[in-house]
């Protein structure tokens, strides 16, 4: 190894373009040295030729003359660089040289024909020998035992395919003679091509899945640009009516401060004409005062006006008004305060219903092509979104109008509770009293408009109806329909305990007992529904029915009408044909309201 002091200095072989160690050095004509590339490079962008350190200048077509002594000392101390580099110490962890006897050298290459590890001094024979060159050689292992076989202590050179391990030349002789086996070379290439074309593959695989989280994120990003553009749309909607309610406000304002001015003017153009009598009437009390104040008997008697005062007199006139109190109705300002009230609460509790089923349905909506969904699921999935809609906001409380109720019907105190009175007559009594009326009883609540709903258990009754009545009905009613103003489904208990239902058109059906059922009626639209809470599914609905009734009226004449809206009360009863002294219906308070 040749000493420091034998090397160059190594700033001495920097380019001062570079500053790197050079490459293909080449002199100019004043004897300074350049990369090649470097030096023509310098000169390419510059239109004065020279040298770069001694300001020289050159003709354009001046050669440069490589420097070959200069050239070799550069190698040479490239090749001393790296053998100095390469001949370092082993550090823990790496391979070491197996020839090095005191300090062990970093190993170079491992020979798998001599089992060793060289450094590069101890590898120059692998590299001039001729005999030695045959040698294969690989980067430093220091697992080498791993490739010997312990049998017969010869390098692994063959892979069986039938029992997959490695074998030696002996193995393949003894044991697998008969097995399938082939060179380490040739397995090498076989499996480095088959994982080069699962390489392809996952490389193909790895394309695909990018390209579709391309997609995924582009999908997004134009999701996110429609739903911007969506929520804006929306806003917009929304804007309109929220313009609208204003605009209504005002001009109902602007309607009422021309009501107000109207009434000013009318009281107004009454006070003038008062006042004007005012002024008469003081100015004859004046008159009058005057004329008591005076003890001349003639002089009184002469200016004393006629007495008693005559009706067309201003006087008298007032004398017999003085009595009249004055009719200001057709001038007083009415109060507009609770009917706007009114109709606003109504329509803000039908647009919070409409606009959280809205929700609900844009919630619940998933974009896919969901049209071929089963019944089953349609039965579902609706009526309980539409069932817990309506019980978060249509709740009502309900007690029963014991005075309403049949005279075998028993209601508890706090209202909420029907029974059959204790002793009641036999069965064939109910039977006969069937043909004559229903026993029912009535909800003291009647609603006229809007929505309303209420549940009631009903596990402990094995014959029963629920629904809703006008207040009009006859209180000996012996049917059941639409006809006589009820809107009302019943079930019994068949002798082979399954829960039978009756239709609007009368025809009865088997389904599961229901243990608390739910009553929904929206006046506007004419509907009422029967929900089985606990199964959460529509019973049965009425729908169309016909709650506002047009009366011929009285007063203007045959032929004219006017719009009346009856009440609808809440409706239980018992069927007497099933009849059970344990007979329960109950009104419960629904789930999330204060009801009790």
């Amino acid at each position: 190894m040749a000493s420091a002091s034998s090397l160059p200095c190594e700033e001495q072989l920097l380019c001062s373009i570079c500053l790197n160690m050079f490459t293909e050095p080449v002199s100019t004509p004043c004897g300074h040295n350049y990369c090649k590339t470097c030096i023509t490079g310098y000169w390419s962008n510059r239109d004065l030729i020279q040298c770069p350190l001694c300001k020289k200048k050159f003709r354009k077509n001046t050669q440069l003359q490589v420097n070959t002594g200069f050239r070799d000392m550069v190698e040479h101390f490239n090749n001393m660089r790296v053998r100095g580099e390469d001949e370092t110490p082993a550090k823990p962890g790496e391979v070491t040289c197996d020839i090095c006897l005191e300090l062990k050298l970093r190993a170079q290459k491992t020979c798998l024909v001599c089992l060793a590890s060289y450094c590069q001094l101890h590898l120059e024979p692998h590299q001039r020998v001729k005999t030695l060159k045959k040698h294969q050689l690989i980067e430093p292992v220091s697992n080498l035992e791993d490739r010997v076989c312990k049998k017969h202590d010869r390098m692994f050179e063959f892979f069986c395919h039938e029992d997959q391990m490695y074998i030696c030349v002996m193995c393949l002789k003894e044991e697998h003679v008969t097995h399938e086996a082939v060179p380490l070379e040739q397995e090498f290439r076989e499996k480095k091509a088959l994982l080069g074309s699962v390489m392809s593959q996952v490389k193909i695989m790895e394309n695909t899945k990018s390209g579709n989280i391309k997609e995924i994120k582009h999908f997004v990003k134009q999701s996110r640009k429609q739903s911007d553009k969506e929520m804006a749309d929306i806003t917009e909607v929304f804007t309109a009516p929220v313009v609208s309610l204003q605009s209504s406000q005002a001009e109902l304002i602007q309607v009422i401060q021309e009501k107000q001015k109207a009434a000013e003017k009318e009281a107004e153009d009454r006070a003038t004409p008062l006042e004007q009598e005012v002024a008469e009437l003081r100015e004859k009390r004046l008159e009058m005062e005057k004329l008591l104040q005076t003890e001349d008997h003639f002089r009184f008697l002469q200016s004393c006006p006629v007495l008693p005062f005559p009706e067309h007199s201003v006087i008298g006139k007032a004398l017999s008004q003085s009595s009249k109190p004055i009719d200001l109705s057709d001038i007083s300002q009415q109060s507009y305060v609770r009917i706007v009230k009114k109709a606003v609460d109504q329509t803000e509790k039908i647009l919070s219903y409409e606009l959280m089923m809205l929700v609900n349905k844009v919630r619940s909506s998933d974009n896919c092509e969901a049209d071929e969904q089963s019944k089953t699921e349609e039965e579902w999935t609706q009526p309980l979104d539409k069932l817990m809609m309506i019980q978060q906001n249509e709740s009502v409380n309900v007690t029963l109008d014991s005075y309403t109720a049949h005279s075998t019907l028993a209601v508890s105190e706090d209202g909420k509770q029907l029974r059959f009175f204790e002793g009641v007559p036999s069965l064939s009594f109910f039977f006969w009293k069937r043909f004559r009326n229903q026993p029912f009883v009535l909800g003291r609540q009647g609603f006229s408009f809007g929505r309303f709903y209420y549940e009631v258990r009903v596990s402990d009754s094995k014959g029963w109806v629920l629904g809703v009545a006008k207040e009009s009905v006859n209180k000996k009613i012996n049917s059941i329909c639409p006809e006589v103003g009820v809107w009302a489904v019943d079930m019994y208990i068949n002798h082979e305990g399954e829960a039978c239902f009756t239709d609007i058109s009368g025809h009865r059906y088997v389904r599961q007992k229901p243990q608390t059922v739910g009553v929904f009626v929206d006046y506007e639209k004419g509907e009422v529904s029967f929900y089985d809470v606990g199964a959460r599914t529509l019973i049965h609905s009425y729908t169309g029915c016909t709650f506002i009734e047009m009366t011929e009226s009285l007063f203007y004449g045959p032929g004219l009408y006017f719009q009346s809206r009856p009440k609808l009360h809440p409706f239980f009863g018992f069927l007497t044909a099933v009849y059970d002294p344990d007979n329960m219906l109950e009104i419960t308070p629904v789930a999330g309201t204060s009801f009790t």
